[in-house]
């Protein structure tokens, strides 16, 4: 009998864990203050931060450099990508240039003693190429991309001590020196500038791969100016499901000075928590210099969500485009665009639940 009741209560335990495990969101509803302070922080990050083609202006890149956080606790990740060109392609073959990528993640170092045993114990960070979601090139690739991180108290991008990786493979002896996979250097910046505190523990693993989709499907190109670059972050909003992206114009200084486009896309799931669609809305311009959550960009620019491409050889072809959306300054928000992201992630694993 006592057997029979420890079987019955186990049975009656494991039932319940299983339904609060089954209950619990794919994701959290968050603050507008948590929300906010993402914002304001990717933004921050943004702003110490360059990406550069290499050779550039000779092969007139278009590049995104797109952040988000890489785990609950506040660590980011990236990815710079120098768009396909022509963005798309009316057929697999000819001159087009194949979409590329370098990967990174940008992680505090454990370490505080440095070389010198008379220094005083700093904070460092570490900025790393992720070499499984980047295209490796020699020097002279048409594609070869360099990423630049400022984490001392200079409070730009150009400072002296910045951090720096880059795409360049191991090729030849005479480019193996060019090759930077890793960097790592004193953090105070980042970390007088907010960028080392967590505003949350709240991103979900569904979260988490949303972001990495994310990188891999959303694009900004300029609708006159073929070069134009554009910086992204990419954040969850406030209610559950729901995720914003600020898009940059980068300026011919090198800097993010012309305002922003902030956008909102709601993701619909089905039962078992794949993704299956969404809406993608441009947010209205804002009232007031302060305000965030709104749309302030002086440049136009077209936004859009596209399958994911094999990098460096993979070709996205018009018939591609899943969603897109122009956003022309002076002129009326917009309707918002309907995203099937059953034909976006068709053919992947990634469009299966966790």
């Amino acid at each position: 009998m006592r057997r029979n009741l420890a079987a019955l209560s186990f049975t009656v335990f494991s039932l319940l864990i299983a339904g609060l495990a089954a209950a619990q969101p794919l994701t959290n509803t968050l603050t507008s203050e948590q929300v906010t302070c993402n914002e304001l922080q990717l933004a921050a990050l943004l702003s110490r931060m360059s990406l550069q083609g290499v050779n550039d202006p000779q092969n007139n890149l278009s590049l995104n450099l797109l952040v988000t956080y890489s785990n609950r606790f506040g660590f980011y990740e990236g990815l710079a990508v120098a768009n396909q060109s022509p963005f798309t392609a009316a057929n697999p073959g000819g001159g087009t240039r194949a979409e590329s990528f370098l990967a990174f993640s940008l992680n505090p170092s454990i370490r505080t003693t440095l070389l010198n045993p008379n220094r005083q114990r700093l904070e460092q960070v570490s900025l790393v190429r992720e070499d499984t979601s980047s295209n490796l090139v020699n020097a002279n690739a048409n594609n070869a991309l360099v990423v630049f991180l400022n984490p001392t108290l200079g409070g730009n991008d150009t400072s002296t001590g910045r951090l720096q990786i880059n795409n360049i493979g191991d090729t030849t002896v005479a480019q193996c020196g060019l090759r930077r996979g890793a960097d790592t250097k004193p953090g105070r910046g980042l970390t007088l500038a907010g960028l080392t505190t967590p505003c949350h523990t709240q991103f979900t693993d569904f979260d988490r791969l949303v972001f990495e989709i994310l990188q891999r499907t959303f694009r900004v190109t300029s609708p006159t100016t073929p070069a134009q670059d554009f910086e992204i972050a990419i954040f969850r909003g406030e209610e559950q499901l729901t995720y914003r992206i600020d898009v940059y114009p980068v300026g011919t200084n090198g800097a993010a000075t012309n305002g922003k486009v902030a956008l909102e896309l709601a993701l619909t799931t089905d039962g078992s928590g794949a993704i299956t669609g969404g809406t993608l809305s441009i947010l209205p311009n804002c009232s007031s210099s302060l305000q965030l959550g709104c749309t302030t960009s002086t440049v136009a620019l077209n936004v859009f969500l596209v399958p994911p491409v094999f990098g460096g050889t993979g070709i996205r072809l018009t018939s591609d485009i899943g969603a897109q959306l122009t956003f022309q300054p002076g002129a009326a928000t917009p309707s918002p665009a309907t995203v099937d992201f059953g034909q976006i992630l068709e053919g992947t694993p990634w469009l299966g639940s966790l």
